[in-house]
């Protein structure tokens, strides 16, 4: 198991990358939770498509900015400042939520999303080596389950006791310990930052060579967001129609958040490690598509939420850990700073 490999010099800047990347994705869950139940419940939910088309490309345009705006910046300066700008705008739209701004709320999550988790994995990738990573971001990644586990079983209480539309405080909450965490881990990252800076303008004022090793990863990228889209539609679509209130949405997604991290974690712990130590990357990776084949079978056949819920629950589960550690695994062969420029195009 992972942990057990784990040397002493590596225990603190795993355990603070951990904590970092719980909170990353506990900031996407409880701030998806809020954006999805409002939208399907105080919009038309019939421009949900819409909304897709919108998402991308409003990112293709945001990521285009972001490159250059922080070409050879300190990532974690970087975090803070993002930080702050996305915390601030949640305080704005937890108070504001109503008619047009709904759909403007429902694409700016989804920008914080992709931009943290962007954001983390170029730190991530600062902090370890290659030969580290592959040891260490399996049990880092299960730092995820946990927050699918942890918010998903909050947001019951909390939604309970304070309202849905109080959630957006316990988002803020997450991002503000992301950053606490990215700060702590600044001191473990290896090597000079001015060097890295140097080299990042120098790789950022070249063009991308998209090689073929490089084409394909951004063809899988592609080709499992265009399926994960098509299965969130039908299970959102699904899930506003069964539970017609904000409150009863809000739970539900939170109870799926949690049976799906708990899964995750299931996989991270027992499945992961021996199925890439025993059949492979190739084998891991067609997890995630046959899975998915399966549960979209049985909508297709019965159209009901629960297997609406199979398929959704399989892209959840295998998503978030064999098949984003294996994500991870095939960018080890690039440089830091080729990795910087061409992933937040790919990822975004």
């Amino acid at each position: 198991m992972a942990f057990i490999k784990i040397q002493s010099e590596e225990r603190r800047p795993t355990f603070l990358l951990f904590i970092m990347f719980f909170a990353t994705v506990a900031t996407s869950i409880t701030g998806s939770a809020v954006r999805d139940a409002v939208f399907l419940i105080q919009f038309d939910r019939s421009f949900l498509p819409i909304m897709y088309i919108l998402i991308a490309i409003v990112m293709a345009g945001v990521i285009t900015v972001y490159k250059k705006l922080t070409s050879g910046k300190d990532q974690v300066s970087l975090i803070a400042i993002s930080g702050l700008l996305f915390s601030f705008s949640l305080f704005f739209f937890q108070s504001n939520l109503t008619g047009w701004l709904i759909p403007v709320f429902y694409v700016w999550m989804e920008i914080i999303t992709v931009l943290s988790m962007m954001q983390f994995w170029l730190l991530a990738g600062e902090v370890f080596n290659p030969r580290q990573a592959k040891r260490i971001f399996s049990l880092v990644i299960a730092g995820g389950s946990f927050a699918g586990m942890s918010a998903g079983y909050g947001i019951k209480p909390f939604v309970t006791e304070y309202g849905s539309e109080n959630l957006l405080y316990m988002t803020i909450l997450f991002i503000g310990l992301s950053v606490t965490m990215s700060q702590l881990v600044k001191p473990f990252r290896i090597g000079g930052q001015d060097e890295k800076d140097q080299s990042d303008t120098l790789v950022n004022n070249q063009k991308i060579k998209f090689d073929p090793y490089l084409k394909s990863i951004a063809f899988m990228v592609v080709c499992s967001a265009f399926i994960s889209k098509i299965v969130d539609y039908q299970f959102k679509i699904m899930a506003a129609t069964a539970f017609p209130t904000q409150n009863e949405l809000v739970n539900f997604f939170g109870t799926y958040y949690m049976s799906t991290g708990a899964a995750a974690l299931m996989m991270q712990v027992f499945v992961s490690g021996f199925i890439l130590t025993r059949f492979g990357i190739l084998a891991g990776l067609l997890i995630l598509p046959l899975t998915i084949a399966a549960g979209s079978a049985g909508f297709f056949m019965a159209g009901t939420l629960l297997t609406v819920f199979i398929a959704k629950f399989s892209d959840q589960v295998f998503k978030f850990s064999i098949n984003n550690a294996i994500q991870e695994i095939l960018w080890l062969p690039f440089s830091p700073q080729k990795k910087r420029q061409s992933k937040p195009i790919i990822d975004g």
